[in-house]
C-alpha cells in the first residue's frame, strides 16, 4: 500500500541518522545527508541544467528552513554528456552522504550513469530524462515525466492534425533519435523522408536541400536547442523551405532556442511532460525569480518537485540508500501541480503531455494534450 503524502502535511522531523552499511547505505557521513544533481552546468545545455539545479536547491533551502537535520546539496556537471557522466556517478557513490540524485537531465547521460548508482544503491529520480529505454533499467531509477512513448505519438498526432508532408531528422543520440523512431512509426503515413545528422552539426545545407526536393510541408526534428536553432533558420533562409512547419519535442523547447534561433523560433510547434509553472505554481514561479534573478526553465518545476519528494521520504526517516529507495516505491506525495508515485517501472503513474510554441520571443503553452 503507498503512503500518502501531502505537500502541506506535517510529519516527524528525523533527529539522527541510521547507520548502515558504507558507502552504498550512507553509513559513514560526518553530515548532513546529501541531494546531488546531475546535469549539465556548463557548455551548450547549461541553460537547462542551471534552471533544475536550481529547482533543486530552492526545494532544499526552503525544506530545511524548518527542519532540524538539514540536507546538502551538490552537484555534478555532466555537461549532459553520456561520455562523462559514468566517472561522476562513480564520485557520487563514494560519497557516504550522497542518499539521492535528482536527474540526469538528459537521455544519453542517464542512461550511462545509471548502472553505476545502481551499483552503489543510490536512488534516482529524473526530472526530464524521456527514453523509453530507462523504463525497467534500474530498481533505482525513478522519473516524475512521461516518457517519449507518451511524446512521440503526440508530436505525431500534431504533424497529422496539419495535414502535413513530413520530413523527419534526427541528431543520433539516444533522445533525439529515439523519439523520431516513435515520431516515424506514429506518423508513416505522411512521412515523405528522413534524414540523421550528428550532435554539434552546424552545417544543415544538404538537409534542407532533401527537404526542399521531398516538398515537404513539415520538419520533425529529434534532437536539442543547440542544433535545431541553426537548422530552423537554415530552413527559413532558404524561399522553397521558409514555410515549413517546423516541430520538435522537449529537447528544444528552452529559453535558449529563442535566444539562438530568434524570430526564426515564431510558430514552432513544441511538446513536453513538463507542466507550465507560471500556470501551475505562479508564487513558487515568483519566489525562483526572487532567489536566483531569473525565470524559471522547463523541467524547473519538475526538479523541484522531485527533490520534494526525496526530503519527504528523508523526513520520515527514510536516511539510508535502500531505506530511501523502498518508500519511493510506496509513497505518494502531493506536489505542485500533480501527485507523484512510481510505478514498479519507475515511471510516474500520473503522466501529462503539453503543447507549447513561441510567440513573441516567449515560451507559451498551448494545451494538454493528454
Amino acid at each position: 500500500m503507498k503512503k500518502i503524502i501531502s505537500l502541506a502535511a506535517a510529519s516527524a522531523l528525523l533527529v539522527g541518522v541510521t547507520v548502515a552499511v558504507a558507502p552504498s547505505a550512507f553509513a559513514t557521513c560526518a553530515g548532513n545527508p546529501k541531494i546531488y544533481f546531475q546535469g549539465a552546468q556548463t557548455g551548450p545545455y547549461a541553460e537547462t541544467g542551471i534552471n533544475e539545479a536550481n529547482g533543486v536547491i530552492l526545494a532544499i533551502e526552503k525544506y530545511n528552513k524548518t527542519a532540524k537535520v538539514k540536507v546538502d546539496y551538490d552537484v555534478i556537471d555532466t555537461q549532459a554528456s553520456g561520455a562523462q557522466s559514468p566517472a561522476l556517478a562513480s564520485k557520487v557513490v563514494d560519497d557516504e552522504c550522497a542518499i539521492a540524485v535528482v536527474g540526469g537531465m538528459y537521455s544519453g547521460e542517464t542512461l550511462a550513469a545509471v548502472p553505476i548508482y545502481e551499483g552503489g544503491k543510490v536512488p534516482v529520480v529524473s526530472p526530464s530524462a524521456t527514453n523509453p529505454a530507462l523504463t525497467n533499467k534500474s530498481p533505482y531509477f525513478h522519473r516524475v515525466v512521461g516518457s517519449d512513448l507518451v511524446q512521440g505519438p503526440a508530436l505525431a498526432q500534431i504533424a497529422i492534425g496539419l495535414k502535413s508532408k513530413l520530413f523527419v531528422v534526427d541528431d543520433a543520440t539516444p533522445y533525439g533519435k529515439g523519439l523520431a523512431t516513435i515520431v516515424k512509426k506514429n506518423a508513416s503515413k505522411i512521412v515523405v523522408g528522413t534524414d540523421g545528422v550528428t550532435e554539434g552539426t552546424t552545417n544543415f545545407s544538404s538537409v534542407v536541400a532533401k527537404v526542399k526536393a521531398s516538398k515537404a510541408t513539415a520538419v520533425f526534428y529529434g534532437g536539442y536547442y543547440p542544433e535545431a536553432a541553426i537548422f530552423i533558420k537554415a530552413l527559413r533562409d532558404n524561399p522553397a523551405t521558409a514555410k515549413v512547419a517546423f516541430i520538435a519535442g522537449d529537447g528544444v523547447l528552452d529559453g535558449e532556442y529563442i535566444k539562438l534561433a530568434k524570430k526564426n523560433s515564431e510558430g514552432s510547434y513544441l511538446t513536453a511532460p513538463g507542466q507550465p509553472m507560471e500556470k501551475v505554481a505562479p508564487a513558487l514561479a515568483k519566489e525562483y525569480k526572487t532567489r536566483f534573478g531569473r525565470v524559471h526553465g522547463l523541467y524547473t518545476l519538475e526538479a523541484y518537485n522531485a527533490a520534494y519528494v526525496l526530503l519527504q521520504g528523508i523526513k520520515a526517516g527514510k536516511t539510508t540508500r535502500d531505506a530511501l529507495n523502498t518508500w519511493l516505491s510506496e509513497a505518494v506525495v502531493t506536489v505542485n501541480g500533480t501527485k507523484i508515485s512510481f510505478s514498479a517501472t519507475g515511471d510516474p503513474d500520473n503522466i501529462v503531455m503539453n503543447q507549447y510554441t513561441i510567440k513573441n520571443g516567449q515560451m507559451v503553452w498551448v494545451k494538454r494534450l493528454s
